[in-house]
């Protein structure tokens, strides 16, 4: 009976010890478990932040282009139909893009969103005809802060609405300097005091208003397609829709033209350009859009809505440099607080992790 006992005791140590051993296993692995989350969610929020610094700088470039290619709008549109410049761009973009995609070795799918492609192009071509209205009743840098300031007020709108993206207090701050600077830009000293807007100024500002209304629905369409199709297809069906479109404008406005026996109908959609130089600069649209298409589609894609809309406001100030280096129109002391304002809204929205 003694011996029994023993060996049970013996039997029930060893099992004792076999379940502490098993639980301080468990422990163990719980532990590394842990320490193997924490760690993914460290990695994934530095990919976060990562991808909304990227997200930031490609959008500054693709602002930068923005505003040089409306210079190159301003002047040629004095001379080319507005159907035309498009056209021309449209032809350089889809040269490049193709070019781009062949060698890449990308392929050309659409993941069954040709529709959402179609529509997302519509938008876009509607903003940047709208681009060319505004340019040409308004100064490049008052059609700039319209443009920008209705496209960011109207994409946070947007963004808040059909995409539920959150919004810390930095970007509300943020939209507040912006949206200071963008009235200061403005002149409010005209605003305020000089209330006899000419007839063609009342056209550039509604331009403006619905190139931004357009440009921020063709933003919101992108942020939603997401990273599931590469940029540079996105951009390739934009110009293969764009360029179908106002072909098929161009060539039904010529052809009106010619029926009615009406020069001056056909010559407001197609003119014969015979300066080099002319023609140059309507390639140059082209080359420039190409290149604020794509880092502007890339830099939606991987950052917030509300973040892109404030950063693209930076546009402004490059207008404002080219109103002075190019056409000579220096900017007033609301123009420069304003563009501290702009900087200082920029700076706040990268600070914000």
């Amino acid at each position: 009976m003694r011996m029994k006992r023993q060996s049970y005791s013996k039997e029930n140590n060893k099992s004792t010890t076999y379940i502490l051993t098993r639980l301080t296993d468990d422990e163990d692995d719980m532990g590394g478990s842990k320490n193997s989350l924490l760690s993914e969610l460290s990695d994934d929020s530095d990919k976060c932040f990562n991808n909304k610094r990227r997200g930031i700088l490609y959008t500054l470039i693709g602002a930068f282009f923005s505003a040089t290619a409306s210079v190159a709008i301003k002047i040629s549109e004095e001379v080319v139909p507005v159907a035309q410049v498009l056209w021309f761009k449209f032809i350089v973009m889809f040269v490049l893009v193709s070019g781009s995609l062949i060698i890449r070795r990308e392929q050309i799918h659409s993941d069954g969103k040709l529709l959402v492609l179609f529509v997302r192009s519509c938008f876009e071509n509607v903003a940047m005809s709208l681009v060319l209205f505004a340019v040409m009743f308004l100064p490049v840098g008052e059609a700039t802060v319209v443009m920008f300031f209705s496209m960011s007020l109207f994409m946070v709108l947007m963004a808040a609405i059909f995409l539920k993206e959150p919004i810390t207090w930095k970007i509300y701050v943020a939209l507040v300097l912006g949206m200071c600077g963008v009235f200061l830009l403005a002149n409010p000293e005209e605003i305020i005091f000089d209330r006899s807007f000419s007839k063609f100024k009342l056209y550039g500002l509604a331009a403006g208003v619905g190139h931004g209304i357009f440009r921020a629905s063709s933003s919101i369409i992108i942020r939603k397609i997401g990273s599931a199709i590469e940029s540079q297809v996105v951009i390739f069906y934009h110009s293969v829709y764009g360029l179908t479109i106002f072909s098929l404008i161009i060539v039904g406005g010529y052809i009106t033209g010619f029926l009615t026996k009406n020069e001056n109908l056909s010559s407001m959609f197609f003119v014969r350009v015979t300066d080099s130089l002319l023609l140059a600069i309507c390639i140059s649209i082209g080359i420039l859009m190409f290149c604020c298409q794509s880092f502007a589609t890339k830099g939606t894609q991987i950052c917030d809505s509300s973040i892109v809309a404030t950063v693209r406001n930076f546009s402004i100030v490059f207008g404002f440099v080219y109103q002075v280096l190019v056409f000579g129109e220096v900017p007033n002391v609301f123009a420069i607080i304003g563009t501290l304002l702009i900087m200082a809204a920029i700076g706040l929205i990268i600070s914000d992790k």
